[in-house]
C-alpha cells in the first residue's frame, strides 16, 4: 500500500484504534498531520564512549554480566536490572516496565545502549537506556514525545512506515515562496527531519522552517482575509452617553479610575461615537485594571439596552469574570455559559438571550456555538486574545452583523509584534499598577538550595500564609528527568507536609473539582496549591502572598511574568521564588536573571522576544500561544514577517496562488457566511 498526505491514519500499520483515538484527540486524521510531528530531539549513535562519563548522555558498549527481572504483579509492574561494565568500570542498566526485553537481552553479551549515567547511592547505572536499532552503532536515531500510551519508540517505529511507502511528490507550497525563501521540496524536508543520516543540527532547522513557514503562511492568509472583510463595516447600534450612565458608573466603580485607566475607557466611548464599529486592543499589566474597564465598556452597552459577550479562554477565568460582573453590575440579568452548563441550563440561557432578556453572557467557546442567537448584541469582549483563533473573533462578530468589538490581553506585546498581530485594531495601554500594591519581590534559587528554601518555606506556612507551586509537568516524562511533575511532588508533598492542607489543579482537572479546589483556597482551608501554569491568567486571590515556580528556567520571560502576578494583589508583601533546573542553559540564566531584576510587563516583553528559544515545556498536553503545532512567534519571527508579506501579495495577485491556497481561501469564504447566524 502506497502512502500520501491524506491517507487516513487508521489505514497505517501500526496504528489501531486505541492510538487512532490518541491521535485523533490531537486533530491528527492523516499521515500528512503525523509526520508534522517532529522529533523532540536526535540520539547519535555514530559514536561510541570508550569509558563512563558521569550525567552526560552518550553511547556506550556494555558488557553483559547479569539479567534479572523482577515482576509485581499486584501493582502491574516490572524491574529489570542488568549488571555489566563499561570499559572497566562496573555499571548498572536500569528498565522499568519493560520485561519484553529480556528474552532478546538475555542472549547478548555485548549491547550498545545510549543514555545518561548517574551514581545513585555509590552505584553507577542507567535508567530506561536507548538501546541502539538491531544492536549496532552508525545510525543517527530520532527521539519523539509519547502521546498518552502511544510511547516514542512507537511512533518512530510507524513514522518510518510511511516514509518507506510514501509515493506523495504534492508540492503543498506555491512556487513562488519555494523560489523567494529557497525551501526543499516536502519530500526532501520530511527524510530529513524524520531520518538525518548526519546529526547537523543547522540543516535539520532548515528543514523544519518550511514548515514553520507553512503554518505562519496559512494564519496569516486567514489573518488578512477576515481583516479585509471587517474593514468598513458601518455603524448599526448607536451608543448615547448621558449623565444617568454618568452616574450609573460612578455608583458601581469601587474605587478611583486611575489616569490610564480614565484615558483608556474614554477612547472606547470616541471608538463607539465613530462611523465604523469599533476593533480594539486593550493590553494591560498585571494588576493595571484593565477587567474594570472593560465592565465599564460592557455597562456603556447595557444601559444603552443592548447584549454584550465575554469570551474567555477558560471555564475558570469566565466563572470568576462572572462572579466579579455579578457584583459590580448588581443585577440579575446576567449569565454564566460554559461546556459545564447542564442542557436544561442551556438552554434556558439560550432562550433568554434570544429573546433580550440577558443583557450581559460570560462564557468560553460555548458563546460560539451556532445554537447561541443574541437579540441585539452590539459589544463583544474577548479576554486573552491570543487563546483564540481569528475565526473565533469572527464567529461572534457575526452574531451581530456589526459588534463592535474589545480584546483585551494581560500579556504586554511588542511594539514589533503588535505591529504583524494587530495592525487592524487600535490600541490601548495600561502600563501602571494599581494604587495600594507592592511590587513582588522576586528570588532565583539554585537546584542545590531547593531543600533548604522549602524548610524556610514551611515557616511562612506556619504563620498562615498561602500560595502556589507551579510544575512543569502534570506527569513525570522519563526523556525530560530534570522536570518535576505534579504527580510525583503531590506525594512528595504530602509526605513532607502532611498537616498542611494542599490542593493540585492542572488542565486535566474535572471542572466541579477546579470551582472547588479555588473556592476553598479563596477562604483558606487549602493553604498550598500546586498547580500548572493553568492558573497563568485570571486567577485573582489577594491572599495568596507567595509563588514558587519549579524549573522556572524552561519558561518564557512573559509566562514567568504572568505566574509571578498571580500574587501581589493585596495589601501584604507578596513574593516569587524561582527554582532553577539542575543544568540549566545560558538562555535560562539569562532569562532568570531578567525576571528577577524587571517588573516592568512592557520591557519583560520586549526582553522576551530577543531571549526567547527553545520553546516553554508547560506540562504534557499543556496549549500554547495561538495553538500553533510548530512554529513559536517570538523565536521564529522572521519567518513569521515573510509569511505576512507573503500572504498580502498572494490575496493580490490570484495568479500567485496554488490549488491548496485556493481551495484553503474558498473554504474560509464559506466559513464566514456560514458564520452570519443571526
Amino acid at each position: 500500500m502506497s502512502i500520501s498526505q491524506g491517507t487516513p491514519v487508521e489505514q497505517i500499520k501500526g496504528i489501531g484504534p486505541s492510538y487512532t483515538r490518541i491521535l485523533s484527540r490531537r486533530g491528527i486524521a492523516s499521515a500528512g498531520d503525523l509526520l508534522l510531528l517532529f522529533p523532540e530531539t536526535y540520539l547519535d549513535f555514530s559514536r561510541v564512549a570508550e569509558q563512563p562519563v558521569l550525567d552526560e548522555e552518550r553511547l556506550y558498549i556494555f558488557n553483559v554480566d547479569r539479567v534479572r527481572l523482577n515482576r509485581n504483579f499486584k501493582k502491574r509492574s516490572s524491574l529489570l536490572t542488568i549488571k555489566g561494565k563499561i570499559g572497566s568500570l562496573p555499571v548498572c542498566l536500569v528498565f522499568f516496565n519493560q520485561p519484553y526485553l529480556l528474552q532478546s537481552l538475555s542472549r547478548e553479551k555485548q549491547i550498545y545502549a545510549y543514555g545518561r549515567i548517574e551514581n545513585r547511592a555509590g552505584i553507577w547505572q542507567m535508567v530506561n537506556p536507548q538501546l541502539a536499532p538491531e544492536n549496532r552503532p552508525g545510525q543517527i536515531v530520532a527521539r519523539y514525545k509519547p502521546l498518552g500510551t502511544l510511547k516514542g519508540g512507537n511512533l518512530r517505529k510507524i513514522i518510518a512506515e510511511i516514509l518507506a511507502t510514501w509515493k506523495d511528490e504534492r508540492e503543498t507550497l506555491p512556487a513562488m515562496a519555494l523560489r523567494r525563501h529557497g525551501f526543499p521540496s516536502l519530500s526532501i524536508a520530511l527524510r530529513s527531519i524524520h531520518q538525518p543520516t548526519v546529526l547537523d543540527m543547522p540543516t535539520i532547522e532548515k528543514m523544519k522552517a518550511r514548515f514553520i513557514y507553512s503554518e505562519f503562511l496559512l494564519f496569516q492568509l486567514e489573518l488578512q482575509f477576515i481583516r479585509n472583510y471587517f474593514r468598513g463595516r458601518r455603524r448599526l447600534h448607536r451608543y448615547r452617553f448621558s449623565n444617568d450612565i454618568r452616574q450609573a458608573i460612578n455608583r458601581r466603580l469601587p474605587f478611583t479610575l486611575s489616569g490610564e485607566q480614565i484615558t483608556a475607557f474614554s477612547e472606547i466611548v470616541n471608538d463607539l461615537s465613530a462611523p465604523q464599529t469599533m476593533q480594539r486592543l486593550l493590553q494591560g499589566e498585571v494588576g493595571s485594571g484593565k477587567t474594570i474597564v472593560a465592565f465599564l465598556a460592557l455597562l456603556l452597552a447595557r444601559e444603552n439596552g443592548y447584549q454584550g459577550a465575554f469570551l474567555a479562554p477558560t471555564a475558570i477565568l469566565a466563572n470568576q469574570h462572572y462572579q466579579n460582573a455579578r457584583v459590580f453590575f448588581a443585577a440579575d440579568d446576567i449569565a454564566l455559559l460554559t461546556g459545564d452548563c447542564q442542557a436544561e441550563a442551556r438552554k434556558d440561557i439560550q432562550k433568554r438571550l434570544r429573546m433580550g432578556e440577558i443583557s450581559l453572557v460570560f462564557g468560553t467557546h460555548a458563546l460560539i456555538n451556532e445554537n447561541i442567537i443574541f437579540k441585539n448584541l452590539s459589544l463583544v469582549v474577548i479576554d486573552e486574545q491570543h487563546r483564540f483563533g481569528v475565526a473565533q473573533r469572527a464567529a461572534l462578530f457575526f452574531k451581530s452583523r456589526s459588534a463592535d468589538l474589545l480584546v483585551t490581553t494581560a500579556t504586554p506585546i511588542p511594539r514589533t509584534m503588535l505591529l504583524a498581530l494587530y495592525n487592524d485594531l487600535a490600541v490601548s495601554s495600561l502600563k501602571k499598577p494599581l494604587s495600594g500594591r507592592r511590587p513582588v519581590i522576586t528570588r532565583v534559587i539554585a537546584a542545590a538550595d531547593r531543600s533548604d528554601f522549602y524548610q524556610q518555606l514551611r515557616q511562612k506556612l506556619d504563620l498562615g500564609d498561602r500560595g502556589y507551586v507551579i510544575m512543569p509537568l502534570i506527569e513525570k516524562s522519563e526523556h525530560t528527568p530534570d522536570l518535576r511533575s505534579l504527580q510525583e511532588e503531590t506525594a512528595a508533598f504530602k509526605d513532607l507536609w502532611p498537616d498542611i492542607p494542599l490542593a493540585v489543579l492542572s488542565g486535566k482537572t474535572k471542572p466541579l473539582q477546579k470551582n472547588r479546589v479555588l473556592r476553598h483556597f479563596r477562604q483558606g482551608r487549602i493553604r498550598l496549591l500546586l498547580a500548572t501554569t493553568v492558573v497563568e491568567v485570571g486567577i485573582d486571590v489577594p491572599e495568596a502572598t507567595f509563588m514558587v515556580i519549579e524549573n522556572a528556567d524552561r519558561y518564557g520571560l512573559s509566562q514567568l511574568h504572568q505566574l509571578r502576578g498571580r500574587v501581589g494583589r493585596g495589601a501584604r508583601q507578596s513574593y516569587c521564588y524561582l527554582i532553577a533546573s539542575p543544568r540549566p542553559t545560558e538562555n535560562g540564566k539569562l532569562r532568570l536573571q531578567a525576571i528577577a531584576a524587571n517588573d516592568d510587563g512592557f520591557k519583560i516583553a520586549e526582553m522576551d522576544l530577543q531571549l526567547r528559544g527553545g520553546g516553554v515545556i508547560a506540562g504534557l498536553e499543556q496549549a500554547g500561544e495561538l495553538d500553533f503545532k510548530l512554529a513559536d512567534i517570538k523565536k521564529d519571527y522572521t519567518l513569521f514577517k515573510a509569511a505576512q508579506t507573503d500572504a498580502r501579495l498572494l490575496l493580490e495577485n490570484k495568479e500567485l496562488q496554488n490549488d491548496d491556497i485556493k481551495n484553503y481561501l474558498a473554504a474560509l469564504a464559506k466559513k464566514i457566511k456560514n458564520l452570519s447566524f443571526s
